[in-house]
């Protein structure tokens, strides 16, 4: 048996739909176009006005710019279904069309027929599922479908009644239920059983090409970069996240930090990474723990960075971090406003954050900070964001500019299956909520039509 996952590509222009197979009108982009100049020009004048290019398997928060993307985020799940199913004797493999750059449905097509799949499985996400299920119907024509993922959690019904030429729908994390699909071959929906002991499963899968070109550019540590998981999982209660709630279904795998140093230095060995990037949900859980990890990392003297809170760690901690290597901090911060922090469940309008900020700031101005913010978060005005962002510029931070005080905005969207879609869904209904393209963390999402229908009322 033959199992290929897949993360297809992801470009959309606001022209183009399934009817007309999503046709570009300009030249198509190729990733070696940035290294010659000329063609990168040749480019710019030919290319679709309109086209947006978007990041799917691996994101937390899927989403398009109006430029290229080069290879970004690690397929986690993709990558331990994998290895799990290799484990189990069972042949597999992985296409990521994103990272390849790869802007061609109908190259991609060719692809996935020539590795001969028995059960191809693609990733799927709420934003990118009306090309999903165009692609979904096409490979049905030579193989047997699986959709998985985030957006399934809580559209797999619907899914397997409207798209009878999907085979079989995979709930949340997949890592477990890829394996008993293969094993049973029975069509149908199998609910997520969330692996709770990552170090008991085998690492991801790393043995293609794209593996050692995923590179977070906001914070440019030396390549080839490796993403990695010390955690899954958040114990937060943030309403809009969609990982924690959808994926891992409010599990949350701490690994040891003696695993986390095995794999590290034992794929460092075989690819040769020369960064780390612990892209957890929330890296810095359990002080203790990541004091050890510290301790680990120390002795590996690899320059890294991570994502995690501002409230879980205690001064020396941050400080114990900087000192085992870390050269840059990512923090969700979303909004300074405490009853929007209330509202969305954040939990950071207990604590003085802000006090964290300036300390880290103050104390490691070499060291990179990232801080992330939303718009159109529920109960949030555009003078509230305003205010944020002069908060941020007051402490040194931009949007644009200085590599060390970065600050990211990010459009609010309440995914199916998170607590604020359920919050909006009986506000609202659930027609107000259901076109899917609307979810992109890129553009104006669904709540910013939502917010200008409030503002409108006013």
């Amino acid at each position: 048996m033959n199992i290929l996952f897949v993360n297809p590509p992801v470009v959309r222009y606001d022209h183009a739909s399934a009817e007309n197979s999503f046709r570009t009108r300009g030249l198509m982009f190729r990733p070696w176009f940035r290294s010659n100049r000329l063609l990168y020009k040749l480019w710019e004048v030919g290319r679709d006005p309109q086209a947006r290019y978007g990041v799917r398997a691996g994101s937390r928060w899927p989403w398009t710019s109006d430029t290229p993307i080069a290879p970004l985020h690690f397929p986690f799940i993709m990558a331990y279904a994998v290895s799990y199913l290799r484990k189990h004797h069972i042949n597999a493999s992985l296409i990521d069309a994103v990272a390849q750059e790869q802007h061609s449905y109908r190259d991609f097509m060719r692809d996935v027929r020539a590795a001969s799949p028995d059960i191809v499985v693609i990733e799927t996400s709420t934003p990118t599922f009306d090309i999903d299920i165009w692609l979904a119907e096409q490979i049905a024509a030579f193989s047997e479908v699986a959709l998985a993922g985030s957006h399934l959690t809580y559209h797999a019904e619907m899914a397997g009644k409207q798209y009878p030429f999907v085979t079989y729908l995979l709930k949340g994390e997949y890592i477990q239920s890829a394996l008993r699909m293969a094993q049973k071959r029975t069509p149908g929906i199998y609910e997520s059983q969330v692996v709770e002991n990552l170090d008991s499963i085998p690492y991801p899968y790393r043995d293609y090409p794209e593996a050692t070109q995923y590179f977070d550019h906001t914070m440019p540590t030396p390549k080839p970069q490796l993403q990695l998981y010390g955690s899954k999982g958040c114990p937060f209660r943030c309403t809009f996240c969609l990982w924690p709630q959808t994926m891992f279904m409010r599990n949350v795998a701490l690994r040891s930090p003696h695993a986390i140093a095995r794999e590290i230095r034992e794929v460092t060995e075989r690819y040769g990474y020369k960064s780390l990037f612990f892209d957890d949900d929330t890296f810095n859980i359990g002080v203790d723990r990541i004091s050890a990890l510290c301790d680990e990392l120390k002795n590996i003297g690899l320059p890294w960075t991570m994502m995690g809170r501002l409230d879980t760690s205690p001064d020396w901690l941050f400080d114990k971090m900087v000192d085992s290597g870390c050269v840059g901090m990512r923090f969700g911060v979303e909004t300074f406003d405490t009853d929007v922090l209330k509202r969305v469940g954040k939990g950071l309008e207990r604590s003085d954050f802000k006090k964290t900020i300036r300390r880290l700031s103050k104390k490691y101005p070499d060291v990179m900070l990232r801080l992330f913010t939303m718009m159109d978060l529920p109960g949030q005005s555009r003078s509230m964001h305003e205010k944020d962002m002069k908060i941020l510029a007051d402490m040194g931070f931009s949007e644009n500019g200085n590599i060390y005080r970065q600050v990211q905005v990010s459009q609010c969207a309440p995914f199916p299956g998170t607590v604020m879609y359920e919050q909006l869904k009986h506000t609202y209904g659930e027609k107000a909520l259901e076109n899917t393209t609307l979810y992109d963390g890129g553009r104006d999402t669904v709540m910013a039509q939502l917010t200008r229908k409030i503002a409108s009322k006013v």
